[in-house]
């Protein structure tokens, strides 16, 4: 009786720190003590039913694995995954100890396995002390598990399903491994080479288990490292996009739709650079600071606005530059264009203009016109063409008057 009551306190021990550790591994917030109880009660009057049943060792474990995994599942709240590798993991444990130490009693006392089994009725069977051993053993390494260091493991294990399949798939094969072993106990033989077999074929099973955990965690961790590095990247990716965004907003003028002065010092200087051949057009509204005042600032705007769209049908898609480079300047860049046929797009620019109805005053533009090869640097290629520009807006004053 003092027997009994020692094996069901062992057992108790090892059921808490199982349940514990399933708290943990999903990080419960509460313990559900009732639930760790009754199960304990059922499993424990199981295997007392098993004893006096005398059911063979490998129905035994059979039957209470397929119980110990409905309590988990009950107590995972439905998770089948976390359930299946929990009971798993507590019957690798509890079943390699108890063999272990049936084993090890079997090897001291000199027995055959058959007197470990469960056929209780038997005057020869010493199956209480071993299991008893078994259990508190088990409940050892399962406390030892609830580690923060192994839990944090086991966690990332259960985050990974692909990998986690692969865990349990090995842990499924030791599983019956261990199984197979225990038809050991059927046979009379008093063969030390059985026992020493036992044992190894436990402490096998064992070690696979945590050879194939580590390698799954260290596989888990690869494929983190990839995630983070895909996220590093999309992260990158995005900033990158972002910030060429900005640099485009911060280059448009935000008026006209065109590309401003910093956007064209920047494209001359890299033209220049690369002596890609082209000739720069700069043009200046006329009569712009008279529409201001005249008609406001609005009808200014609206000038300015409808110029924009003048030159930029005239220029070539794909090939020539358009930029808003002052108030009322824009400046052209025609690729691979001669200057004269540079000057043939400006006229016809105004010709545009000036057939443009619903304008209370005449739309024009003057320009000056240079030709990339005619000066090296790019900054007096600019005032070349605006003082050539402001030339022919003297000569049409000068006209006027």
């Amino acid at each position: 009786m003092i027997l009994l009551l020692l094996t069901a306190a062992a057992y108790f021990y090892f059921h808490w720190q199982y349940f514990t550790l399933v708290k943990k591994l999903k990080e419960q917030p509460c313990r559900r003590i009732w639930l760790v109880f009754l199960g304990f009660v059922i499993n424990y009057l199981f295997f007392i039913l098993c004893s006096v049943l005398e059911f063979p060792l490998v129905l035994n474990w059979f039957l209470f694995a397929f119980l110990l995994f409905g309590e988990t599942l009950l107590y995972d709240n439905g998770d089948k995954r976390c359930a299946l590798f929990s009971t798993l993991l507590g019957i690798l444990y509890g079943l390699s100890t108890t063999i272990i130490c049936r084993s090890i009693v079997a090897i001291v006392l000199s027995q055959p396995l058959q007197n470990f089994d469960n056929h209780t009725s038997s005057a020869v069977n010493e199956k209480g002390i071993p299991v008893l051993l078994g259990f508190l053993l088990a409940g050892v390494i399962l406390q030892f598990m609830k580690r923060t260091a192994i839990v944090e493991r086991i966690r990332l294990i259960l985050r990974h399903p692909k990998q986690q399949s692969f865990l349990l798939e090995m842990m499924g094969g030791l599983f019956f491994y261990l199984f197979i072993n225990l038809l050991l106990y059927s046979t009379p033989l008093n063969d030390l080479l059985l026992k020493l077999w036992s044992l190894k074929s436990c402490l096998f099973c064992i070690i696979g288990f945590y050879i194939a955990a580590r390698y799954t965690k260290r596989v888990c961790e690869l494929g983190d490292y990839r995630e983070k590095n895909w996220q590093m990247e999309q992260e990158l990716e995005k900033r990158r996009i972002e910030e060429e965004q900005l640099r485009q907003q911060a280059s448009l003028d935000v008026l006209t739709g065109l590309q401003n002065r910093q956007a064209a010092d920047e494209t001359l200087a890299s033209m220049t650079q690369q002596q890609t051949g082209f000739t720069l057009c700069f043009l200046d509204l006329d009569g712009l600071k008279n529409v201001n005042d005249r008609y406001g600032h609005e009808e200014g705007d609206r000038y300015i606005i409808t110029v924009a769209e003048q030159i930029h049908r005239a220029c070539r898609s794909g090939s020539d530059w358009v930029f808003r480079y002052g108030g009322d300047e824009f400046l052209v860049l025609f690729v691979g264009l001669p200057a004269d046929r540079a000057v043939q797009r400006a006229e016809v620019i105004n010709e545009s203009l000036r057939s443009l109805d619903g304008f209370a005053y005449p739309l024009s533009v003057s320009y000056g016109v240079i030709q990339s090869t005619q000066v090296p640097d790019w900054r007096e290629l600019v005032q070349w063409a605006d003082r050539a520009m402001y030339e022919q807006k003297r000569q049409k004053h000068a006209v006027r008057e």
